[in-house]
């Protein structure tokens, strides 16, 4: 009875993941353990994962929970690596997440070897704003030509920052440098380059976001932050929402999560999305899946 039991409770637990929608993540985050050494807390008073393994353990299992079949994670070069050693499952798509080339330690041989390898999948979370500078800028252009080159996606942060970053940890950063209008260059110089832009422009521009997307239709967004954050880029998020929807953009909408150092956040993004009543249960498998899928050509590989 008691093995009948328990192969009944897998069984069920089996069926459960099977029957949920299936969600892409293009937007997940691993640190290097000196990065998770200071006590971080979120808007609503919950404390920051300190411990590199923990991270890990929890996003991954809140992956397996919620049928994510693959999350592109941006972090150092060593700290993806580490997770993609870890990932049993194959649902970790490596990419690389800083706020200036500066910070690659790396030159432009090494870069394109790492994505001739395919230990670079998506290049981004890229950070311009919080380095001062923007993708357009010219320090960006050897990186964006190699990626078109092997058709490397760029994933890019749109809108600000945490409040008060620019008095600690960013202080080059300023609100005017998350304007989606600022890459326009970038599609124009690289009409080839997949590229999406992270938070959907934010509190500031969603408007701007999708007059982007509006005009160059290789351009798609993920949704990242605003779904769990604070109530205030929840409600901006709504809106966005409604508003491409109505635009007819909504096709080129992608769930990120942003979990950072809180995986919990993954959960709440979910539990917020599905509760937006004005979306149907086929545009939400669009946001989940279907758009990013088609994004990411996994049909073709």
């Amino acid at each position: 009875m008691k093995n009948f039991l328990s192969i009944a409770f897998i069984l069920t637990s089996f069926w459960n993941v099977v029957g949920q929608t299936r969600i892409i993540d293009m937007h997940l985050h691993s640190y290097p353990q000196e990065t998770l050494n200071g006590e971080v807390y979120d808007h609503y008073g919950i404390k920051g994962v300190q411990d590199m393994d923990t991270l890990f353990l929890d996003t991954y299992e809140a992956m397996r929970k919620y049928n994510i079949v693959k999350g592109v994670v941006g972090g150092t070069f060593e700290s993806v690596q580490y997770w993609k050693s870890k990932d049993l499952d194959d649902r970790i798509i490596q990419g690389l997440h800083f706020m200036h080339p500066s910070e690659l330690k790396m030159d432009l041989v090494q870069f394109e070897e790492l994505i001739k390898s395919g230990k670079v999948e998506v290049f981004g979370e890229l950070g311009p704003y919080y380095s001062g500078t923007t993708l357009s800028d010219s320090v960006w252009q050897p990186y964006l030509k190699i990626c078109e080159k092997y058709d490397i996606p760029v994933a890019v942060h749109t809108g600000g920052g945490d409040p008060g970053g620019t008095y600690s940890w960013a202080p080059k950063a300023r609100l005017a440098l998350g304007d989606p209008y600022l890459i326009e260059d970038v599609l124009v110089n690289y009409p080839n380059l997949r590229i999406y832009i992270m938070h959907a422009g934010g509190e500031d521009w969603p408007e701007h976001a999708i007059r982007l997307m509006a005009y160059y239709p290789q351009l798609y967004t993920d949704l990242g932050v605003m779904l769990w954050v604070e109530p205030n880029t929840q409600r901006y998020i709504k809106k966005f929402l409604k508003d491409i929807k109505e635009a007819g953009y909504l096709d080129r909408v992608m769930f990120g999560s942003d979990q950072m150092m809180w995986p919990y956040a993954i959960g709440k993004s979910i539990d917020f999305l599905n509760s937006l009543d004005f979306l149907t249960e086929g545009e939400k498998e669009g946001i989940y899946y279907n758009n990013a899928a088609r994004f990411l050509r996994l049909d073709k590989k």
